[in-house]
Order: structure tokens, then sequence, then C-alpha cells
């Protein structure tokens, strides 16, 4: 049976881990991107939350990522080309930013293997939707719109726990179409996620 203490410490990391990724439609303090929220599509009730007090966090996966165009541009031409260089960018800058957010300043371990205690988080980007061909000089609100899936799973069992999808605005505000706004825009973003699982993480420890 388990206590009320610790009954309540499971509610808040289950709601905290949801609000993480299902949940993170407010403005972040920094970069002003809107995050839209992630729909549900299973969650675990049989998991306990609180036995996990560190993170397996996979590398961003983006080896079958569509470009879209938008729907403005459906009718032109569209060419957009994702180099190996901007891939290999892109997720060092996601893995930074889980480090940087989560386990920096007495956060959370981020570990390599799985084992008692380890949640596994898996990020995938399904699709996305420039605002503009990546050569063109216009200023737009935002640099585009992204599709992820994510996954989290007890990393020793391998059991799913929870799985999220939904579409997420990278950046908020105005700026010049350019490859350095969108650098900075998918920063902010992925510094924001980071940002709310170690809030989740902490609500989980309360």
């Amino acid at each position: 049976m388990i206590s009320n203490n610790k009954t309540i410490r499971v509610v808040a990391l289950m709601a905290g881990v949801a609000m993480a990724f299902a949940m993170v439609g407010l403005h972040a303090q920094e970069g002003g991107q809107f995050a839209k929220p992630l729909k549900v599509d299973y969650k675990n009730p049989g998991i306990d939350f609180s036995q996990y007090d560190s993170l397996l966090i996979n590398e961003l996966d983006v080896s079958n990522t569509k470009i879209v165009p938008p729907p403005w541009k459906a009718d032109k031409p569209f060419k957009w080309e994702v180099s190996e260089k901007n891939i290999t960018a892109l997720q060092a800058a996601f893995s930074e930013s889980m480090h940087d957010q989560i386990s920096a300043n007495g956060g959370y371990p981020i570990v390599t293997e799985p084992g008692p205690g380890v949640m596994e988080i898996s990020v995938r980007i399904v699709s996305f939707m420039p605002y503009a061909d990546r050569d063109e000089k216009v200023t737009t609100r935002g640099s585009g719109e992204m599709r992820i899936h994510v996954e989290t799973r007890d990393a020793q069992s391998e059991e799913l726990i929870a799985m999220y999808e939904g579409a997420q605005e990278v950046g908020g505000d105005y700026g010049p179409n350019s490859d350095f706004a969108r650098q900075e825009n998918l920063k902010a973003l992925f510094d924001f996620w980071g940002q709310r699982i170690r809030i989740a993480m902490d609500r989980g420890r309360k």
C-alpha cells in the first residue's frame, strides 16, 4: 500500500512529466516562443513515477523528418535541403540544452546506460514546416513549426510510460529568416523543454 505522501509525489511527478511534454503551452521567459500543448497518446496508469531520479535522453531523432512547405507556398516551388552539418548541429544543441537545464547546478543525472531509477526519453521530429524558403530575405514570426513525437520508458525494463505528439512553434518573435535565427529559436525551445522536465522531476521529489 502506498502512503499518502508517496501518492502525492507520484501524482505530482506524473502531472509534471505530462506538463513538460503535453502542457508546455506557456510562454518561455527567454526566446519568446510559444509551445502548443501536445496530445497525450498513451499514459501507463501503473507506473510509480517517484522511483525515477535520473534520465537517459536519446539523441534527437531526425532520421525521417519531412520538410513540409507552409500553406502559402503549397503551389510554388519550395526547396529546402538539410545537410549533415545542420543535423549534427541540431542534435548537439538538443543535447546541450538537456544537460544545461536538467543536470547542471545540482540537477538530475543524465546517464548513458539503463539502470534502476532511470527514465528514458526519446524525442523524434516528425516534420518541420519552415515559414519561408531558406534563402528568402524576409522577416517572419518565428522560424517555423515542427511536429514532434515523444516517448518515455522505464530504461531498465523498457516498459512504456507515456507517448505524446503534436506541433511546436519554433520561436515566437519577429526576426530575420536566417540560419542563425533558426538556430537561436531552436536552442531556446530545447532549453524550455529541459526546464519543464527539471520542474517535473523537482515536483516528484516533494
